[in-house]
């Protein structure tokens, strides 16, 4: 099959990503592009070849969102699909899973009470009143008893991204629910730091803050905020090292990020999980 079109303006990770995601679909899927080599036609994309089909990963999708959406599941080198491909599998095995969460994240836990795809806790306005969310959120009992949270934004070539209306409003107001929870939630060496609402920061403040909020909320009683990227995706290496730094020094170990490298590296466990780390291995890191 024809790898496809390329696109010229892409930084150095994000066109071997791209090329990456093009040879993949034209070597293992066989089938045709849309546009660009990493965008499937709308026939493959709604047949979900975007996605693994085995260990609940399609099924979650459905589940999460039962429409096609053409961004979601027809592009490739987009991170929206790529939590149901690299967190899904997990609630089909809670026992390896929680070795998983031990190996990759460094928390130890006893017990998986939930996932949850594209997670938000209602009412909106109880928490930070906007459309935040964790593309993953995963709730564990922790090996000293306590409930907590795991909050997870996937990221693939995507770095630091323009401000919207509603951010800009929260942003500016500093009575808004994200100052007041990061002043209530005591984190912060400086909780009114305008270096949080830079586009550099903010996605990783925002995810922060929700969790902080569900803590102050009395929803959980520890919570922990990752960003899961492959290694050859700079920005996070940079900018989470930077985000930590503002945060008191007890609190640095509550925010951090993991590649997707060590991630699938940590999975071990049953054939069909062995077949699972093949597949991601083959399919993500470049």
């Amino acid at each position: 099959m024809n790898i496809g079109n390329q696109y010229a303006p892409d930084d150095r990770f994000k066109a071997r990503a791209r090329l990456h995601q093009s040879k993949y679909r034209a070597e293992v899927l066989k089938v045709d592009f849309n546009e660009y080599g990493n965008r499937l036609c709308e026939e493959d994309a709604k047949a979900l070849l975007n996605y693994y089909d085995k260990l609940n990963c399609r099924t979650m999708l459905r589940t999460r969102y039962p429409n096609y959406a053409k961004k979601r599941d027809a592009d490739m080198l987009r991170s929206e699909h790529i939590p149901f491909n690299l967190l899904a599998p997990l609630i089909t095995d809670k026992k390896s899973a929680v070795e998983i969460i031990k190996r990759a994240f460094g928390i130890e836990c006893t017990e998986i009470c939930c996932i949850k795809m594209e997670y938000a806790p209602e009412p909106k306005v109880n928490y930070l009143n906007d459309g935040t969310a964790f593309d993953t959120y995963i709730e564990v009992i922790t090996a000293r008893g306590k409930k907590c949270g795991i909050g997870i934004e996937v990221k693939y070539t995507e770095q630091a991204y323009q401000i919207s209306k509603t951010e800009k409003v929260n942003v500016e107001d500093h009575n808004s629910p994200y100052w007041r929870t990061a002043r209530g939630s005591g984190c912060f060496i400086n909780a009114d730091d305008p270096i949080f609402g830079s586009d550099p920061l903010r996605q990783i403040w925002r995810n922060h803050l929700l969790g902080l909020a569900m803590i102050q909320r009395d929803d959980i009683d520890e919570f922990y905020s990752i960003t899961l990227f492959p290694n050859g995706n700079n920005h996070f290496h940079k900018e989470l090292p930077r985000y930590r730094a503002l945060l008191k020094a007890e609190e640095r170990a509550c925010v951090f990020g993991c590649t997707f490298e060590k991630f699938i590296s940590s999975i071990d466990g049953s054939s069909d999980f062995l077949a699972w780390k093949e597949w991601l291995e083959r399919r993500y890191i470049v």
